[in-house]
């Protein structure tokens, strides 16, 4: 159950020609993202993180564990890799269904070629959501900045009004990558 819970999606660092792990840039993103999520604000106040959750490692990729393995050792959370990329739908009803994870707030690092399928698993409708939300139809595949945050009310359905994608900005390249507005 996701009431008055916080979702944040992430697509994993950058990754290399070839191989599992991450780029160059990619471990600059993970060593990045410990001071930018330590300080990251809803309602004008940092948030203390509950559940740092990341896809299982793969014959192709070691991603999106490597990418928020840094942050998870600095506030000392365990991160989670219990779901395949392709079981996002059994990853969104754990997080619908289950009591503990009411009023948290939730990281997890994904691919991105099924980011946008996760996010309308746990109910976002981008359909219902304002221009300003600037929701994504597709995530291009060099686009490694963007956030999907999702927020849900006190009855554990996705509020419209504060769940958006936007630019991290955080490292040379996310520069010009905005997301698109809905009429894009």
């Amino acid at each position: 159950m996701l009431n008055n819970s916080t979702i944040i999606l992430i697509r994993h660092a950058e990754k290399p020609v070839s191989g599992v792990r991450l780029s160059q840039e990619g471990k600059q993103r993970a060593a990045a993202y410990i001071a930018y999520f330590q300080h990251y604000v809803l309602d004008h106040r940092p948030i203390e993180w509950d559940y740092l959750i990341a896809t299982a490692d793969s014959a192709h990729s070691s991603r999106p564990r490597l990418t928020i393995t840094p942050l998870a050792q600095a506030l000392n959370i365990p991160l989670n890799t219990p779901y395949s990329d392709a079981d996002y739908k059994s990853l969104a009803n754990d997080l619908l269904t289950q009591p503990h994870y009411a009023n948290r707030n939730i990281l997890i690092a994904w691919h991105h070629s099924t980011l946008l399928d996760l996010a309308e698993a746990l109910g976002v409708k981008a359909n219902k959501l304002a221009d300003a939300a600037k929701w994504p139809t597709v995530w291009p595949p060099d686009v490694f900045g963007w956030v999907l945050q999702i927020r849900f009310d006190e009855e554990g359905k996705v509020w419209a009004e504060q769940t958006k994608c936007f630019n991290q900005n955080l490292m040379f390249n996310d520069h010009g990558k905005n997301p698109p507005t809905a009429t894009a």
